[in-house]
């Protein structure tokens, strides 16, 4: 039996480790844009960011217009993967014909006009010449819709040939681009050829209408003031438009690991993101990445919610006994051995990262709920504690670890002190603002003192109020209580003496 085990345990390990050694890459292809453009900028950050992932390898076919083209390249099969605006695929995702993987930036309209252009505003632009990008572009897919749904008619010149020219030598009143804010090398070298240019703001009640309308679609963003130049300031003030997202799209039919080996690859290098998403800069976790999708294929649904794809199979044999069983047999031989090292070595690494995503994870509850998150690192501390006896984590690395969820669990603590310094800020203005109007109707602030002992509780629970305060709010309270009657004993006796 023991033989047997041995054997199918080889049999199952070894063409595993040799195959992951030996084979060749799985070729994944992009569609993104022209040469200099931001989608092929962002093309080229995802195929750095696959080279991170022993097992795919990413292709550009980056000679495109654009979405449009993209997405057509993508439902011809022709590429396995496409940047598209959302609002260009918004019909195929809800035909089912496309899934998202990833938001990679966000797409901001720009109208631009001379500066010296009695154009000030969309409506102006009523009967004039305007360049819209070309036919197979998001450019012009978004420049459409924003001028039917104004109910504005324009002289369309669909095209982005030369468009600065054409505008300074009055051949057209305006043009149209939609791409991330300040990334495309080709669209700020054109800004800077010219001092004397202006963009158009965007009427808040259109906004309305596209963010309801297509709310997968739009969102009401700000250009900030400068953001193209800064003398003289390009735009001259903070500009309201709008946003559609930029993301990395999809067909169901893709198979399901290269999804999540590209996904992981993107997610585990997602600062990397940051010049093409500037809010990534900030950011403790990868969730922009995330925000505001729907239509999400299974593949990138799976790493989401477990992670690194790769290390499902180190999962499976240690829930697997006879396996472990058929490992100890295993150590004693030489190459066997080598292939445990290596082994325990991927594994405790895998125990790094996974103690990352899960403090990463745990992040979510310190906005509403501080004491939760710490009780749970506070479980995963002693949780590791155990494992360093046992002998499952290797001294050193269970030193990163707890140091790492030493550093999370006293953030937990700041941010616990913070909710219950403003919770007590909260209820203490609260009580003064009881008493500023004490006399003129004791019954209701009874009532109003009588019915905040559930909301002190409750606070309690959740952990805004630690135990102490709690005590300090309820005898304040009881005390304001007892002093309510006598007050209210007063005005009367001064109401029956006058």
């Amino acid at each position: 039996m023991l033989k047997k085990l041995f054997f199918s345990s080889l049999l199952v390990i070894i063409p595993f480790y040799l195959g992951s050694c030996t084979s060749q890459k799985t070729i994944l292809s992009i569609s993104s844009g022209s040469d200099g453009s931001g989608y092929q900028r962002i093309s080229s950050q995802i195929k750095l960011s696959a080279d991170t992932i022993e097992q795919i390898k990413v292709t550009d076919q980056y000679n495109s217009q654009g979405s449009q083209q993209n997405l057509q390249r993508l439902l011809n099969k022709e590429v396995d993967f496409a940047i598209v605006q959302l609002d260009v695929a918004s019909e195929a995702m809800k035909e089912g014909k496309v899934n998202t993987l990833l938001v990679l930036t966000q797409e901001y309209l720009h109208i631009v006009t001379k500066a010296d252009s009695e154009i000030e505003t969309l409506a102006d632009l009523q009967g004039k010449r305007v360049i819209v990008g070309a036919e197979g572009s998001g450019i012009y897919f978004t420049a459409k819709r924003i001028f039917e749904a104004s109910n504005i008619t324009v002289t369309e010149v669909k095209s982005n040939d030369d468009r600065l020219n054409k505008l300074i030598n009055n051949e057209v009143d305006a043009f149209i681009y939609v791409g991330p804010l300040a990334t495309s090398k080709s669209f700020k070298k054109e800004l800077k050829q010219s001092p004397k240019l202006r963009f158009l703001p965007i009427d808040s009640s259109l906004i309305n209408y596209l963010t309801i309308q297509f709310p997968e679609s739009y969102q009401g963003k700000i250009i900030p003031q400068g953001t193209y130049k800064p003398l003289p300031e390009l735009p001259n003030q903070d500009l309201l438009t709008i946003s559609t997202p930029g993301a990395l799209i999809t067909r169901p039919d893709v198979n399901q690991r290269k999804v999540s080996l590209l996904t992981w690859a993107i997610i585990s290098n997602f600062r990397k993101y940051a010049p093409f998403y500037p809010e990534l800069a900030s950011q403790q976790d990868a969730k922009l990445l995330t925000e505001g999708l729907i239509y999400l294929h299974p593949g990138a649904q799976q790493v989401f919610n477990n992670g690194d794809p790769r290390v499902a199979w180190q999962r499976y044999l240690q829930e697997n006994k006879p396996l472990q069983a058929a490992f100890i047999m295993l150590i004693s031989t030489s190459s066997i051995g080598f292939l445990i090292r290596w082994w325990r070595k991927r594994k405790q690494k895998n125990l790094l990262k996974a103690n990352l995503q899960t403090i990463h994870e745990l992040r979510h509850f310190l906005d509403k709920n501080p004491q939760k998150a710490r009780e749970e690192i506070e479980d995963l501390r002693q949780k590791y504690r155990l494992m360093l006896i046992d002998g499952q984590v290797a001294p050193e690395v269970y030193e990163q670890i707890e140091k790492m969820t030493q550093i999370f669990s006293e953030q937990c603590e700041r941010w616990q002190e913070k909710q219950r310094e403003s919770s007590r800020n909260q209820i203490l203005k609260l009580m003064d603002e009881w008493s500023k109007q004490l006399p003129e109707n004791l019954f209701v602030r009874h009532e109003q003192l009588q019915s905040s002992h559930p909301q002190y509780q409750e606070m309690l629970k959740t952990g805004q109020l630690d135990l102490q305060t709690y005590l300090q709010m309820i005898q304040l309270t009881l005390t304001w209580t007892k002093l309510l009657p006598l007050s209210e004993s007063k005005d009367n006796k001064s109401q029956l003496e006058n």
